[in-house]
């Protein structure tokens, strides 16, 4: 639309002449609110010697300045001032803010001041010029912002260092700071962030003046979003800020204001900002502000954040930024405004600060379809938002936007982007992915699409690896997908971060399962984190010393010798930027000689504060050396689900007045009380952990861990710090505790007598070590069962272990020879179960005495290991197409989530005939001779199929196993498409499983009966004894 208004310029005389007698007259209330400034003309050297019209515009401290050419020396030049969303070629609109003559060569300038007397700040607006009057009137040129920011920011700070590339989006602030993350990806939902008003309750709201107005955010999404950040850049991770807004039926949101007029809403998951109205101008830019201001502050007693993505996926407006059906330039004339807004907002408050646009991996093709694909109006490439981004904001004032580009695979279910065919050199190539990521630092730095004569910069802000199975396989491919996409990034200039997509696999994420972490079935929120996969392990590790250890095995999945045949510069000696922080001995239950307390809670919270899934810190009676003590709470409805589970770490910290030298006081000791559990409040096994960590002045972490005991109340940790370089520097301290359930658990933990001393008393310690489990196989008796003892305390182990028989559980060998284990150390020794006739057999426990400390040690049964009936792998293996299936077809791959068999290479797939969507589909096999299960207790088979069924409120699959006239069925209704789901009927009490006839596979939605063709796929088939 900006490319249209710049031939709109002969504007009728009727209107040139309402605007200048306004001015006159003072008839305007635009112009009486700010009284125009009339300058008088000269010739200024920042205008533009090849262009009629405004060619820069600088906001200073007080004043903006105009500066332009008019078509010749003592034309009359009026400047009005504009909204950001208006027409420039309805001036008139608008505000008279200076009249002026243009001198030698047309040349003008002008000055006004930047804050109307409504408390607008102009620094938002557009500006356009209109030379003449009356009949002969026209404006000059097209409309210009701000493009110069001649100005103080109101904060001043160097942008900080990060010690690697390596990001994440972040779930869990506690497990980045683990995984040693450098760059995090946090989003601001919009729609949740900000309110249409005060509402009733003034507790419930954060006020913020913009604009001479005041508006209102959500306290508890306020609360969330510090939570998130400020662990994050306590820890000097550089935060990005991914601002995004969701359809909200929340009464009390801003979405009605803050939403594109011309979305198609219910089209879009991810909505365009409004910029087309004053109204959402003024609430966008309050929120912008409000941001900026919020995470620049010197204190930062909020968190920091850097850099700011202004929406999703641009490209694919239509899903991820959706302002309804328009061609690329019209929905650039809006979203460039937002960009604009961002940048000017931001750099309002530090000069620091980075705005980003955010693309898919689309180059010059369209991530989707186009009603017309001749004229794209949903999906556009990726290359053309670029060119005509930068091509429309140095027409209109150039903006320092930056690139937030995400290199998927261009499969993204499959991981192995070194076969990806559409990723090509130059930069005509259909995408850019992993395989081709350097084409786009290279076309960012041709000289017309720099920045103020620097290159703009690039962040990598939303890319993974998906695990195509639950296989170690799948694993190891999404780990080497992870490592060879590192390498390059590492070893390319031009790129600061590659911010990894996702933390925690996600159940409603299309099937695909990109996270470090698995998703937790056992619990009912989505993205839960269950267990560590093989690439949390590479993630960790790869930015240390130990990175080519931990990607060793990546070589052989991708089919190469050395890691130089492939990474562009790749140099060994440059991967270890990043030091991990270094475990030290704690005792448990030492007491401090003659200590320097450093915190006692007598007289307040000693400068402790919330940290990672806290919500509040407060002190309470009943301490553990004085009167009172820290209560640290994690029990508040607003804090995240992840916040709430027992197995991610909850805390407070403290920043030091000063650094402490710590060189002749280096035990640093604590008291920490956990409460008791009421009886089921966590399944068995659980324990609950402490983790402290010792910051030095440069960066550097220590840390102790030790296991607690409710029954003994106050457990007193002490820290040796003497064999840590740094401690002459100890400038903070965090305090963390966790339980190693995933029950959810709302409660707190006590804090006293943070001290420093020479020496500690050893009297009633208690040895500080860890034992865990594993069993081998799923028949107990005989099976291996391997015993890992860590030492966590500062002396060596000494002796011996002994294994217990408690629970019903015996072993051999009943000793273990635990001598030597150092410090932060462990060894995993093999034994042997003998009995097993536990109490619970879900929660079997042994347990493991050393030097009088009992602990219960309790392991998993692991699943039976199936045996395979059906597999596909070399075709249907006799299976047909049953009720509404037309066909039945061994497949290697899919388009519905995720993609790939569930194992091998092969899976049955049905198609169905246009029925009922809650019609059955079958598909079966008819078995030539009777199946003999007697040793069998269940048959098993995967489950997936395409979602999409028009109405439908759910899916459900069936499994059923017949003998003769006798079945023995189990339906799954809780079904979730784009994912293998498992089907298990129980025949282990069932007398025909001698002679299984045949199995069948039925599949439905539920709720709709509208025609529907559906697909699903069946894998996997065995059975289990």
């Amino acid at each position: 639309m900006l490319g249209r208004l710049r031939h709109r310029s002969l504007l009728t005389l009727a209107s040139v002449l309402a605007g200048l007698l306004a001015v006159t007259t003072g008839m305007s209330t635009a112009a009486v609110a700010s009284p125009a400034v009339t300058v008088p003309g000269n010739a200024s050297a920042s205008a533009d010697a090849n262009a009629d019209g405004i060619a820069a515009v600088s906001a200073q401290e007080t004043t903006v300045e105009v500066s332009g050419r008019a078509t010749e020396a003592g034309d009359q030049v009026s400047i009005y001032a504009l909204g950001a969303e208006a027409d420039a070629a309805d001036y008139t609109g608008g505000e008279l803010v200076a009249r002026t003559s243009a001198g030698a060569g047309g040349a003008f300038d002008a000055s006004f001041p930047r804050t109307d007397q409504a408390g607008h700040d102009r620094l938002y607006d557009q500006y356009v010029a209109v030379v003449g009057s009356g009949a002969e009137a026209k404006v000059v040129g097209g409309p210009r912002y701000v493009d110069r920011l001649d100005f103080a920011p109101a904060r001043d700070f160097d942008y900080p260092k990060a010690a690697s590339k390596k990001g994440l989006q972040v779930e869990m602030t506690d497990d980045a700071e683990e995984l040693g993350v450098q760059h995090a990806g946090i989003n601001v939902a919009f729609n949740e962030l900000m309110r249409n008003g005060p509402g009733d309750d003034p507790s419930k709201v954060v006020s913020f003046e913009s604009g001479g107005r005041t508006f209102y955010f959500d306290a508890d999404a306020v609360a969330r979003l510090d939570g998130q950040i400020k662990p994050l850049s306590d820890n000097g991770i550089l935060v990005n800020l991914i601002l995004i807004l969701y359809r909200s039926g929340d009464p009390n949101s801003a979405w009605p204001v803050l939403h594109d007029p011309d979305a198609t809403v219910g089209s879009g998951t991810v909505y365009a900002f409004n910029t087309r109205t004053a109204e959402g101008v003024a609430y966008f830019t309050a929120a912008m502000e409000f941001l900026a201001d919020r995470y620049t502050r010197a204190d930062q007693a909020h968190g920091r954040a850097v850099g700011y993505i202004v929406g999703n996926e641009v490209d694919a407006q239509w899903v991820w930024a959706n302002s309804g059906d328009k061609p690329l330039g019209e929905f650039l004339t809006t979203y460039a405004r937002a960009v604009r807004i961002a940048w000017q907002a931001t750099q309002k408050f530090w000069a620091g600060a980075r705005t980003y646009i955010s693309l898919t991996h689309c180059w010059t093709t369209v991530c989707g379809d186009n009603p017309d694909p001749a004229n794209p109006t949903r999906f556009y490439a990726g290359k053309d938002v670029i060119d005509q981004l930068n091509a429309l904001t140095k027409r209109t004032g150039d903006v320092g936007w930056n690139v937030a580009y995400h290199p998927y695979p261009q499969d993204l279910f499959d991981p192995a982007f070194w076969n990806d065919q559409a990723a090509t050199p130059g930069f005509d190539t259909q995408q850019i992915t992993f395989k081709n990521i350097e084409v786009l630092p290279d076309y960012l730095a041709q000289d017309d699409l720099t920045y103020a004569g620097s290159k703009r910069r690039i962040i990598l802000s939303e890319q993974g690896c998906n695990t195509p199975g639950d296989t170690a396989d799948a694993e190891r491919l999404q780990a080497a997908c992870y490592a060879y996409a590192y390498y390059k990034i590492r070893f390319l200039d031009g790129i600061d971060a590659f911010i990894l997509h996702r933390h925690v696999d996600h159940q409603q994420e299309g099937g695909l399962r990109l996270g470090l972490w698995t998703w937790d079935d056992q619990r009912s929120e989505a993205a839960m984190p269950g267990r560590h996969k093989l690439s949390y392990d590479v993630f960790t590790g790869i930015d240390t010393a130990r990175s080519l250890e931990v990607t060793d095995f990546a070589k052989a999945v991708i089919g190469i010798r050395d890691w130089a045949d492939v990474i562009p510069g790749f140099d060994p000696g440059k991967l270890a930027e990043r030091t991990p922080p270094t475990q030290v001995g704690t005792r448990n239950g030492a007491r401090p000689v003659r200590p320097d307390v450093l915190a006692d809670f007598e007289t307040g919270l000693d400068g402790w504060r919330v940290s990672d899934n806290a919500a509040t810190v407060q002190t309470v009676a009943g301490g553990y050396h004085g009167r009172r003590a820290l209560r640290v709470r994690f029990d508040a409805a607003a804090l995240p689900a992840w916040s709430r589970d027992a197995k991610t770490w909850k805390g407070a910290d403290v920043v030091l007045p000063k650094p402490v030298n710590a060189d002749a006081t280096p035990r640093l000791s604590l008291a920490v009380r956990v409460p008791k559990p009421a009886a089921g409040e966590f399944k068995p096994g659980n324990a609950f952990y402490a983790k402290v960590r010792a910051y030095a002045g440069d960066g550097q972490v220590a840390y102790g861990l030790a296991r607690l005991d409710p029954d003994r109340g106050w457990n007193v940790l002490s820290l040796d710090l003497s064999g840590w370089q740094p401690r002459s520097q100890l400038a903070r301290v965090k305090v963390w505790v966790r339980g190693s359930t995933d029950d959810d658990w709302r409660g707190s933990f006590d804090l006293d007598y943070v001290a420093l001393s020479g020496e500690v008393a050893p009297a009633g310690a208690v040895p500080n070590i860890d034992v865990s489990a594993t069993l081998a196989e799923h028949h107990p008796v005989g099976s291996k069962l391997s015993v890992t003892v860590t030492n966590n305390d500062v002396r060596p182990l000494a002796g011996k272990l002994a294994l217990q028989p408690c629970g019903g559980v015996s072993v051999t060998p009943e000793t273990l020879d635990v001598g030597g284990i150092g410090t932060g150390a462990g060894e995993t020794f093999d034994t042997t179960v003998t009995a097993f006739d536990p109490a619970d057999p879900d929660h079997p426990v042994i347990c493991a005495a050393y030097e009088g400390l009992v602990l219960p040690v309790e392991f998993t049964v692991p699943p039976a290991t199936p045996t395979s009936l059906f597999t596909f792998d070399d075709g249907v293996q006799g299976w047909v197409a049953g009720e509404n299936v037309t066909s039945v077809a061994r497949v290697g791959s899919f388009a519905n989530g995720p993609g790939s068999p569930h194992g091998g290479s092969g899976a049955l797939e049905a198609t169905g005939a246009a029925a009922p969507a809650s019609a059955r589909r079958t598909v079966a096999v008819d078995l030539t001779s009777p199946l003999d299960l007697s040793g069998a207790k269940s048959v098993v088979a995967w489950v997936d199929s395409y979602g999409g069924a028009p109405g439908a409120t759910g899916y459900e699959a069936t499994l059923t196993v017949v003998s003769g006239s006798e079945r023995r069925s189990t339906t799954v209704s809780t079904f979730t498409p784009d994912r293998w789901n498992e089907l298990r009927v129980d025949v282990g009490d069932w007398a025909q499983r001698n002679k299984v006839t045949r199995l069948e596979v039925g599949f439905r939605a539920i709720g709709s009966d509208t025609p529907w063709s559906a697909r699903f796929q069946v894998d996997d088939v065995a059975y289990l004894d």
